[in-house]
């Protein structure tokens, strides 16, 4: 297995607070790539590693549309080595992505199977459209696109992506089934190819390409961009290098090379600097597609791209997340930020989410010497304040039991199942049936279990009805226990006789849990009471 870390910092950067640390695997027909890079706040993002096998799955598959059975062993054995190399680097995520030699094979759906339930990778099958907008975002990240539009073609191992595009979008997305493995499996029969298999392989890439010339022409690219391991290697065999290190390929030297292949044996091609060795059986389909495109669209020069698929992967997946990396420098803790993310996913009410959370931790920390309960037991409560109200993202009706659901299938992170039914059973009887043993949500969980969700939502109620018209009114709460009794004093900004009733109204299941009247009044009231003439009642 090769693993390049010519990219690799030494020592590696530690993952940050507010970074993240992701892998994208890229399936191709020839290859299995891998690269991790970190990811900042700001959108940045560093290669750390890059891991390539080659395996092969084209091979086979583009005449029969079939998986050989080793080719789909090479590839979930390589998967697997990725899987594990990328969670010993600590990366969150890992994003597998495959094109042509999946999408088109009729047992592709069986090697996604396989690979889930072997690996644990879900692995995304992209469509030829989707996979030349990935192959563009990745060139545009790292080269400037910005003024005149570029072509870049991206030659694979089963298609063949055109785009035409500058540093604000892409005009021109098309994908053509013309990818060196292909083209080799149906076209190149004798070692050197001969002269019948060159001219059938030539008039099929006329018929295809004819029509896309028109087309590209049309839109007047300025310069030309190529990608893929295909177009490396044939730059490395030119030996094209320009100025500031710049790779290129350059006409005359292609058609020199060019020629030269042709006439190549597989043995005599394997001794050529720059090839590698496991594509010398189809770099000769691959070199005379290059020189039809240059020819075709009179090309002088193609300028080379290290990026491809495997980045535009990562570049795709953090458009859409940029809101997760922005909260981490708010939120370092990631259970916390976890449970953010899930509310926000849910499109919560942050606000009252927040102050009811507050007032439940106020009453939590206050009665505390009468629960007993910890610090672990503290943080699962208030998360399940944060989130009581996310089944309205469902419905209003039943939204307790929605918002339960959605906890359970949340993906929260870094905590263990059992903590999770905790935090969703908090929610669950925020309103509504008190917990019962028989009750699916806390079957099954420990008595110490059963008795934080008992109190986490007993405490959930009162601090829900003191911000019962979600208006921030209640700003503190102050708890005084005697025998028998807990008297909660209420500090406003305001008006808060709904809030008052609101917590009174909630605190049956209080009452039960701690074996104690609640009392709930405005602040002041028991001063009040204290100074008021004998015989006045409270």
């Amino acid at each position: 297995m090769a693993d390049d870390v010519s990219q690799t910092p030494s020592p590696p950067p530690p993952v940050g607070r507010d970074s993240l640390r992701l892998a994208a695997i890229d399936v191709g027909s020839n290859s299995i790539h891998m690269v991790i890079a970190q990811a900042d706040a700001d959108g940045g993002m560093t290669a750390l590693w890059r891991m390539k096998e080659m395996v092969g799955l084209g091979r086979i598959s583009f005449p029969s549309k079939n998986l050989s059975d080793e080719a789909i062993e090479r590839a979930v054995g390589a998967l697997s080595r990725f899987a594990l190399a990328a969670r010993q680097r600590q990366c969150e995520k890992i994003i597998t992505v495959a094109t042509s030699a999946i999408r088109e094979a009729d047992n592709g759906g069986a090697f996604v199977e396989r690979a889930k339930r072997e690996t644990g990778l879900f692995v995304r099958v992209v469509s030829a459209r989707e996979e030349a907008r990935l192959i563009y975002l990745a060139v545009r990240h790292a080269l400037p696109l910005e003024g005149e539009a570029a072509l870049i073609v991206d030659i694979g191992g089963g298609s063949v992506e055109f785009i035409v595009g500058d540093g604000r979008r892409a005009g021109l997305l098309e994908s053509r089934k013309l990818g060196a493995a292909r083209m080799t499996a149906r076209f190149v029969h004798g070692d050197p190819i001969d002269d019948a298999d060159r001219k059938a392989l030539l008039a099929h890439y006329d018929s295809q390409l004819r029509p896309l010339a028109r087309q590209i022409l049309a839109a007047k690219p300025a310069r030309v961009v190529a990608t893929s391991g295909t177009m490396e290697n044939l730059a490395a065999m030119c030996g094209s290098t320009g100025r500031d290190g710049i790779v290129t390929i350059e006409r005359a030297r292609l058609d020199k090379l060019v020629n030269q292949l042709v006439k190549s044996t597989s043995a005599q091609r394997a001794d050529i600097p720059g090839l590698d060795g496991q594509r010398r059986d189809q770099i000769v389909a691959g070199a005379l597609l290059a020189r039809d495109l240059f020819e075709r669209l009179d090309i002088p020069s193609m300028r080379m791209c290290g990026a491809a698929l495997r980045e535009g992967i990562l570049l795709d997946y953090l458009s859409r997340h940029l809101p997760d990396l922005a909260i981490r420098r708010e939120v370092p803790d990631p259970r916390r930020r976890s449970v953010l993310d899930l509310g926000r996913r849910c499109g919560w009410n942050r606000d009252h989410a927040r102050r009811v959370a507050d007032l439940c931790l106020q009453l939590f920390d206050q009665l505390q010497p009468h629960h007993e309960l910890g610090p672990i037991e503290r943080e699962l409560i208030e998360y399940g304040a944060m989130l009581h109200d996310i089944g309205l993202h469902i419905d209003r009706q039943g939204h307790h039991r929605h918002g339960e659901y959605l906890i359970l299938h949340g993906k929260l992170k870094q905590f263990t199942r059992e903590q999770v039914r905790i935090i969703a059973a908090i929610a669950r009887y925020h309103r509504g049936k008190r917990p019962k043993p028989r009750h699916k949500s806390v079957n099954g969980l420990s008595d110490r279990s059963r008795f934080v969700v008992e109190a986490g939502a007993a405490l959930l109620r009162i601090a829900d009805g003191l911000d019962r018209s979600h208006s921030d009114v209640v700003r503190a709460v102050r708890c005084k226990v005697s025998r028998g009794k807990v008297r909660c004093q209420v500090e406003a900004k305001s008006d808060a006789e709904l809030e008052i009733w609101g917590a009174a109204n909630n605190a049956g299941l209080f009452e039960r849990v701690f074996h104690r009247k609640f009392q709930v009044v405005p602040a002041g009231a028991a001063h009040r009471a204290a100074k008021a003439p004998r015989g006045a009642t409270e």
